[in-house]
């Protein structure tokens, strides 16, 4: 019967390293495919990333052209009541009020180009000389304006009713109170039509009565309101002004 031989010690040392060889390069291989899985998941991150980055920027850009489109849209729709800035009057005052609007419409929108340039044309056209100094006596007595100052009016009534005249005075003067505006409210009586007239404020350059005006139609005080060169009117008196009283054996 024959002898079973025994595997040598070189053989058993083959084996082992034969079996320690295929583990390593297995755990190789396993660490290669994490690392390249990893890799993979990195960069399409990395992508995902990068279309973001281009879809915000694209909205960004969208949003820059839609706001640069309104803005050239409005400019164009008030382009032709830039020229009103200049001019004084009632007829003026509609297209005053429609650049304003749209100034401010585009300034909320980080847009000041058009209130900047409504700015501007006021500037240039106001008077360069300084206007002449007041009296500041607010006394009943008439008085002599100065021609070179501007008033801002809120009010126009007939010549013939100072009374009601006077009733307006003292109604927008509380209005102005309540509003925090100056409370400083006049009747003039004008010298072509022989008006009376309800002003804010005393008489300012030409720049700060369009200003004073744009405040009074914005804050409500008078939807109309405009500024208009004071053509030497009277200054009739100051509010408040004495209200009537009733009395009860009138009755």
């Amino acid at each position: 019967m024959p002898v079973e031989s025994k595997p040598s010690s070189f053989e058993a040392v083959i084996a082992a390293f034969t079996i320690v060889v295929t583990f390593a390069l297995g755990y190789g291989y396993w660490k290669l495919a994490n690392r390249q899985n990893e890799q993979d998941v990195r960069i399409e991150q990395q992508r995902e990333e990068f279309q973001r980055s281009l879809l915000q920027l694209q909205r960004d850009a969208d949003g820059r052209r839609a706001a640069d489109n309104l803005e050239l849209q409005v400019i164009s729709l008030v382009s032709p009541h830039l020229a009103a800035l200049r001019k004084p009057g009632r007829e003026a005052a509609a297209s005053q009020r429609i650049v304003a609007a749209a100034a401010e419409l585009l300034s909320s929108r980080g847009r000041p180009g058009l209130a900047q340039m409504a700015d501007k044309i006021r500037e240039q056209s106001a008077p360069t000389s300084g206007s002449e100094p007041r009296t500041t006596d607010d006394a009943v007595v008439a008085t002599t304006s100065p021609s070179d100052a501007w008033l801002v009016l809120l009010a126009t009534l007939p010549g013939d009713d100072l009374k009601a005249a006077q009733v307006v005075a003292n109604d927008k003067l509380r209005a102005a109170k309540d509003l925090g505006m100056m409370p400083v409210v006049s009747i003039y009586k004008t010298r072509l039509k022989g008006r009376y007239v309800v002003t804010l404020g005393k008489p300012v350059d030409r720049s700060a009565a369009f200003a004073v005006a744009a405040q009074a139609r914005r804050r409500n005080l008078s939807a109309d309101a405009f500024a208009e060169p004071d053509g030497g009117w009277e200054l009739t008196g100051t509010a408040p002004f004495p209200t009537p009283v009733r009395s009860a054996s009138a009755e």
